[in-house]
């Protein structure tokens, strides 16, 4: 029997882990094993890779691509990579489905044979099918992980996927969520309620920033980090921005980093609004840089209108910058408006515009002390080392089965 607070033998699965410890991406699954080692438990990672056929390698997403440096990350007692053939594009799911069952249930039953683990935590909804067949078979609790929403409508709902994934998700002991707003979709995916749970990610603990020099009315540096897709709601900000700019406002400057399929897009945006000596796309940059950069910004705005947590959100709050995010949404979480943040509604440039402009032209020290309280909030509450303490609650909870559910209870609505 595991007592509760004991150190734990935990075997995490993964198709998400970077290469170095600063990588990208996916480095918040690195972060989480690495947190839970913290805690005293004994944590190996299994991961696992699409292996592309020749030529097509470039088509591989990024979390497909190199090598990990095992050796970085000495906190992980092991980590074990497999490789499983697969077609870029999702081309014929089935059997992709069927090569990766089999490379994980070879990884982890060789991991297993050689220590058994007292939990399998299992990462996103793509492994949980031979994750769970696997730890029924061999008689382990197993919890799963959801991150985000998947937004691939023919990944999840064709070609019996959804059947697959229910009963993979439906028969885990836990269910972990990062955000309150994943709840709904994971039910939908799972056809259970009755054992998700909302654990949140972290973040890292940064050197407290000085004080601006006074008198304070430098130009305001600005920042945006994401992935540029449309939901993040980049474009509702460069329009907010140039009406902005239009109207007389104070100087400013905002810096974009990240990559993605609407850059182009963004940057023709920005040269029609004429703001391309106040608006930087920077590009993906290494986490380092990415923390260095929010160090020295005054404000963080990401309009994005579906986050499920937005840890990006935190590490700037973190790092001292007053931060913006949507109502609704996984930042609303630990975000309250105008105490620790702002926070505005969804796809509206009008409430963006309301929101920036005292930001830009008025007195500071009333938003700059709401900044300090977000920064508060996040190094107390929303650290690794707390998420490691609430996620270790889970696996003692499911490692000791306090709660068997009848065959019958998986199946909502």
């Amino acid at each position: 029997m595991i007592i509760s607070g004991a150190s734990l033998d935990i075997l995490m699965l993964t198709p998400w882990f970077p290469n170095r410890p600063d990588g990208w991406p996916s480095r918040f699954v690195a972060d989480s094993a690495r947190a839970l080692a913290r805690q005293g438990h004994r944590v190996r990672v299994g991961v696992l890779r699409g292996l592309t056929p020749a030529g097509t390698a470039r088509l591989a997403s990024p979390e497909h691509r190199g090598e990990i440096e095992a050796a970085r990350f000495p906190e992980i007692e092991e980590i074990r990579l497999a490789r499983y053939p697969t077609l870029p594009g999702g081309l014929m799911r089935k059997l992709t489905n069927r090569t990766l069952d089999r490379a994980l249930t070879a990884l982890a039953g060789e991991m297993i044979a050689a220590r058994r683990p007292d939990v399998i935590v299992v990462q996103t909804e793509t492994l949980a099918p031979a994750a769970q067949a696997l730890a029924a078979r061999m008689g382990l609790p197993v919890v799963g992980v959801l991150h985000g929403e998947n937004s691939n409508w023919r990944y999840l709902w064709t070609n019996g996927q959804a059947e697959r994934f229910r009963d993979a998700l439906g028969g885990l002991d836990r269910l972990i969520v990062v955000g309150e707003p994943l709840r709904r979709f994971a039910i939908d995916l799972s056809g259970r309620a009755d054992h998700i749970e909302v654990v949140w990610n972290g973040v890292d603990p940064t050197p407290d920033r000085p004080a601006p020099q006074q008198p304070d009315e430098a130009p305001l540096r600005l920042v945006s980090v994401a992935n540029l897709h449309p939901a993040k709601g980049l474009n509702l900000l460069i329009a907010a921005l140039g009406r902005l700019a239009r109207g007389g406002d104070a100087p400013w400057h905002l810096t974009i980093i990240g990559d993605g399929p609407e850059r182009a897009n963004l940057a023709a945006q920005i040269a029609r609004q004429g703001l391309g000596d106040r608006i930087t796309l920077a590009g993906q940059k290494p986490h380092e840089d990415v923390l260095a950069t929010l160090g020295k910004s005054d404000i963080f705005v990401l309009p994005s209108w579906r986050e499920a947590f937005g840890i990006v959100y935190l590490e700037a709050m973190a790092a001292g910058a007053l931060c913006i995010g949507v109502e609704g949404q996984g930042p609303a979480q630990f975000m309250r408006n105008g105490e620790t943040g702002y926070l505005v509604a969804p796809r509206s440039v009008g409430a963006l515009v309301e929101a920036l402009r005292p930001l830009l032209t008025g007195p500071r020290n009333a938003w700059r002390e709401i900044a300090r309280s977000g920064t508060r909030f996040a190094r107390d509450h929303a650290s690794w080392d707390a998420h490691a303490r609430a996620l270790s609650e889970v696996l003692h909870v499911a490692c000791a089965r306090t709660a068997p559910y009848p065959q019958e209870a998986r199946l909502v609505g």
